[in-house]
């Protein structure tokens, strides 16, 4: 399955700001994307979302999202003082972290969010009879080459392989909601946006009589990458962690609840009616102008004036 590029833009690389002589130095471990929260007919809201369990491991440092830019060198966005948003009623057992997304230079950016409309619920479920089966695309950062001069997602396919009623045992949060994908996930991984294709099933006549030609339908957002399933195993009296090639997938609902947490939720309506113009942003940024690696990016980031809460975007 192609994937299209607007996908591909919808995501950023997350590393900790750790400040090294008069630059920085950056070890990209987590995914994010960006959904923007509609405010009106003409302005959303844009937000950055990744796995509980990143935001965390950053913690209490500021984090700091890369993302391309139009001109080609990536950019570096700071988070500064700016707080993540969990699950209002089940913090430590959904594996979402939400914040708001802004920058003074958000024209510059080569980034695509995603709306609300394509999260899959039980409703979007229901209507387009998405289950068992279905393929499912993951886009995120893969640790070991993520470009040079531009940032590269990794592009990783699997299908659904289980959708419980029941809650999942975790090691880290507990009974969880949950859905199973087929599909290795990796470390870099951890926060990235989990797509799903339903089934479309079109009838056609074949020379045995009336039949059906199957095919791929619309993309949904079918939730966010948690991490994958690992099973002991003992073996000349050591135990190790294999991963059993099925991931653990929070379901995009779980996302909604989260981005629409009530006290972010008065943060948005509170900034809207303020702002409802280009204002100030969360967080300051930088670019690049050369090539960078993984191990070194000492130029990447200057210090920066911290900036305030964010931005209306025009949808226009």
């Amino acid at each position: 399955m192609r994937i299209a590029d607007r996908l591909l833009k919808s995501v950023g690389f997350v590393s900790r700001f750790e400040p090294e002589g008069d630059g920085a130095r950056l070890q990209f471990g987590g995914t994010a994307f960006i959904f923007g929260v509609r405010m009106d007919e003409r302005f959303f809201l844009a937000h950055l979302v990744t796995a509980k369990h990143v935001a965390e491991a950053i913690q209490p440092a500021e984090a700091v999202i890369a993302m391309n830019g139009k001109d080609g060198a990536p950019l570096f966005l700071r988070t500064g003082d700016q707080q993540w948003f969990y699950h209002p009623t089940e913090k430590d057992a959904v594996d979402v972290a939400v914040m708001p997304f802004g920058s003074a230079r958000f024209q510059e950016y080569d980034v695509e969010w995603l709306p609300e409309d394509m999260f899959v619920t039980d409703k979007r479920i229901a209507d387009f009879d998405i289950g068992l089966g279905d393929e499912i695309v993951i886009i995120g950062l893969f640790t070991r080459f993520f470009g040079k001069t531009r940032l590269i997602p990794l592009v990783r396919t699997g299908n659904i392989a289980m959708m419980p009623k029941d809650k999942l045992p975790t090691r880290d949060f507990g009974e969880m909601e949950a859905y199973l994908a087929e599909g290795r996930s990796i470390g870099g991984l951890s926060g990235s946006p989990v797509f799903v294709r339903n089934t479309v099933k079109t009838p056609v006549q074949t020379p045995q009589g009336p039949g059906h030609v199957f095919g791929l339908g619309a993309v949904h957002l079918l939730g966010l990458m948690h991490g994958h399933w690992d099973l002991p195993v003992s073996f000349s009296q050591q135990a190790e962690a294999v991963n059993m090639g099925v991931s653990i997938v929070v379901p995009a609902k779980k996302i909604l609840e989260t981005l629409y947490h009530p006290q972010l939720d008065a943060m948005r309506r509170a900034h809207h009616e303020r702002f409802k113009e280009p204002g100030n942003h969360p967080a300051a940024d930088t670019t690049l102008k050369k090539p960078f690696t993984r191990v070194n990016l000492d130029t990447a980031l200057q210090e920066g004036e911290p900036e305030s809460i964010g931005r209306s975007h025009r949808n226009d």
